[in-house]
């Protein structure tokens, strides 16, 4: 199934020219030096975000529009990343929220108890309206029991069971539900696998991962499945003990669930055993620490040979003007700001965080900044039914079971050295089957 998106009218024009400049050669024709190019992009990355959002052209003055967010930032500062750049993109292009320029007020989550921590900090804060979320696999729980009723949630990128069942707030991405059912799924149909090794980080996330979503899909299709859990500290020693415990040697399919940090270990852990699985997994496995620690041990290409990696339905590696993909890489390589010492990390969950921002200045613009209350800003997230900025598909939010999960398609890519990234299909996961 192609995803087809709503095209918004204000890119139709300009959608040929960007397509040419896009397929052009890196070198500058004629001598020139690429500059009318580069205005181009620009110009294209702007006008969409300007129709998205609704916002005026310019810089933001005056006041500022304050948010709350909440992140485990020892394993995931990719969110934050995307976050700021969306920020300092907005406030410096888009005129902020109304005019008024955006400031983030931050809280990390690092053991199970900061979650009512920060819960509480931004319930008793009355200059904060909304709270976004990046990713957390502790505290969950108790800051959507802290915040419920009082202020709403954006939720970043649902990775346990609390993300997809909380009343507190909604998830316009399709996150976990989507990517790992998708992962089964895609496994079952379109792989044929009757039987499967699942290595999952050993957290909540990890152990949803398996145990909710993976599992059950698994068992009702008769197809023998195996999961281990692996620190997310684990070296590729500590992986290959589990791989073998999973007998990845013998399955039809590898599917690892691991944060970005797990992937290299576990790619060196399959090459010191000497096995060629076929591997499904997440989004996370194409992050650049993945494509650095490659290079680094210099194996050809830049991402695992044959590998499928399931996301939100637009690539980062073969970006489209419609879904405001396009955009996201022009103003995250112009914004973003990598750790001191690393390359810039734009992958993983860092696209959601840019978008969900964006999609914020949206209800902004649409209730007007200096109208917008909790209550408000809750009945327009919960009603919003897409198209939304860089996932797939329509939005429906309130299904059961997972009622907070509101996007229900993902999409699944190969990388081969010899032919790069190919998009495979994408899969519904509220259809049968």
């Amino acid at each position: 199934m192609k995803i087809r998106y709503i095209r918004i009218a204000a890119i139709a024009i300009s959608m040929g020219i960007i397509g040419a400049g896009c397929s052009s050669d890196s070198s500058s024709p004629s001598g020139t030096d690429g500059s009318s190019d580069t205005t181009v992009a620009t110009e294209t990355s702007n006008e969409w975000a300007l129709a998205y959002t609704g916002a005026t052209e310019g810089e933001a003055t005056g006041e500022p529009v304050r948010i709350g967010y909440v992140n485990q930032e020892s394993l995931f500062p990719e969110a934050t990343i995307g976050l700021m750049a969306a920020v300092d993109y907005t406030n410096k292009e888009l005129s902020g929220f109304g005019g008024r320029p955006v400031e983030i007020v931050k809280c990390d989550v690092a053991v199970e108890e900061d979650g009512q921590k920060c819960g509480t900090q931004f319930a008793n804060d009355p200059t904060v309206s909304v709270v976004l979320t990046g990713t957390l696999t502790v505290g969950n729980a108790s800051l959507y029991a802290a915040l419920d009723q009082k202020k709403p949630i954006v939720i970043g990128n649902g990775v346990t069971v609390a993300d997809f069942v909380t009343k507190a707030g909604v998830a316009w991405t399709t996150g976990s539900i989507g990517v790992i059912q998708g992962m089964a799924k895609f496994t079952i149909k379109d792989l044929a696998a009757k039987t499967v090794a699942v290595i999952h980080s050993n957290n909540a996330a990890g152990k949803a991962a398996f145990d909710v979503l993976l599992k059950p899909l698994f068992d009702a299709a008769k197809v023998t499945s195996i999961g281990v859990g692996v620190e997310d500290t684990a070296t590729a020693t500590d992986v290959q003990s589990a791989l073998q415990a999973a007998g990845a040697d013998k399955v039809d399919v590898l599917l690892p669930v691991v944060t970005v940090q797990g992937c290299s270990a576990l790619y060196d852990a399959i090459k010191a055993l000497g096995i060629t699985p076929k591997v499904v997994t997440t989004g996370l496995c194409f992050g650049t620490p993945v494509k650095t620690h490659l290079a680094d041990i210099g194996d050809k290409g830049d991402f695992p040979d044959g590998w499928y990696f399931l996301g939100y339905g637009a690539s980062y590696f073969n970006p489209d003007v419609e879904s405001g993909m396009q955009t996201y890489i022009d103003k995250v390589q112009q914004y973003g700001k990598p750790a001191e010492g690393s390359p810039l990390e734009y992958t993983g969950f860092a696209g959601p965080l840019f978008a969900n921002f964006l999609t914020v200045a949206k209800f902004y613009q649409q209730i007007g900044v200096d109208a917008v209350t909790p209550e408000g800003f809750n009945t327009a997230m919960r009603a919003f039914t897409g198209p939304m900025m860089i996932q797939a598909g329509d939005l429906s939010c309130g299904v059961a079971p997972f009622i907070s999960v509101c996007g229900h398609v993902t999409g699944i890519q190969q990388y081969t050295t010899a032919g790069g990234w190919a998009t495979i299909t994408s899969i519904d996961v509220r259809a049968a089957g």
